[in-house]
């Protein structure tokens, strides 16, 4: 049988851990847990201990950030030898079949590196608002329309989606490098799907299963990138490592979005974030530049790890 393990990130997140927890003990397919805590505060760890002594518990004495949290549990599952990772939030929970529907769609399917659930939002209800901003036509052709007549297929191509829930083969990783530590949280999962599509493999998500993502309280936080100094940083910096755009392309990208929150700001008078605008325009080139070949770095730094 082949082994799936799925990899938590957790930080202060004693709300969602036991529903999360919870419907994963519950999987048709067998799934070897590993919850690594960032120094949580609020119980997190006791319970976590106390209710699931099946988890593996990875614990930080610091709170280190997505990418870096999830990359210990990426390494931990790749050396007990897994062949698929799951990686999921902690404040998203699953169905019984979830796991069972994503191996199957990812044996059937090996030029996809990346395979999303749809995610439903905490209540079940509806579509979560910003995953469905992902399937727009532009973004994910023909699975609107499918949807409305009913013809669906098992999986679909996406320009890309967050990491909530992807399910990744271990031969993934292994080729590629974990998710870049600079990254502290938003932006990772970007420029990891970049990396996957720099080498020839497919994001795709598939209708045939779910997964319910309880964040509409954090919406309003997650939508504020435009007036957010740090995640504009974030976002220049996935411009800037793409592998998959050639310089001249990334400076004008980058261009573009900085001068359109620039014209913005100046509009609102805001100026103090005009200014920070050009900031964050010569920091991507700068970056542009410096790191061009980021995804290598990041691959060689993988290749030592394995070797190890």
């Amino acid at each position: 049988m082949l082994k799936v393990y799925c990899v938590i990130a957790c930080y202060n997140n004693l709300k969602w851990v036991d529903s999360c927890l919870g419907s994963l003990k519950k999987s048709e397919h067998p799934i070897h847990i590993i919850v690594v805590d960032d120094a949580s505060t609020d119980g997190s760890r006791e319970f976590i201990k106390k209710n699931y002594p099946e988890v593996q518990l990875i614990e930080s004495d610091q709170n280190n950030g997505f990418s870096a949290a999830n990359n210990r549990g990426i390494i931990k599952a790749l050396e007990q030898g897994a062949d698929y990772l799951f990686l999921l939030n902690m404040d998203a929970w699953i169905e019984p079949d979830t796991v069972t529907v994503l191996l199957r769609i990812a044996e059937g399917n090996q030029d996809y590196g990346i395979i999303s659930p749809m995610h439903m939002n905490g209540a079940g209800t509806a579509l979560d608002y910003l995953f469905s901003t992902y399937l727009e036509p532009k973004k994910c052709p023909e699975l609107y329309s499918d949807i409305y007549t009913g013809n669906t297929e098992e999986i679909y191509p996406i320009h890309n989606v967050n990491a909530a829930a992807w399910f990744v083969r271990s031969s993934i990783f292994k080729k590629i490098g974990l998710f870049d530590e600079s990254f502290f949280m938003y932006g990772s999962d970007d420029n990891f799907a970049d990396r996957v599509k720099y080498q020839g493999y497919k994001v795709g998500v598939t209708p045939k299963t779910n997964i319910f993502h309880d964040r509409e309280h954090r919406i309003p936080d997650i939508n504020s990138i435009k007036t957010d100094y740090q995640k504009q940083m974030n976002r220049m910096k996935v411009i800037a490592y793409n592998p998959n755009l050639t310089i001249p392309d990334k400076f004008l990208l980058l261009f573009r979005k900085s001068m359109s929150d620039f014209i913005r700001n100046l509009k609102s008078f805001n100026i103090k974030s005009g200014i920070k605008n050009i900031t964050v325009l010569i920091y991507g080139v700068y970056l542009s530049i410096r790191h061009k070949d980021r995804y290598l770095e990041l691959k060689k730094q993988m290749q030592s790890s394995i070797n190890a």
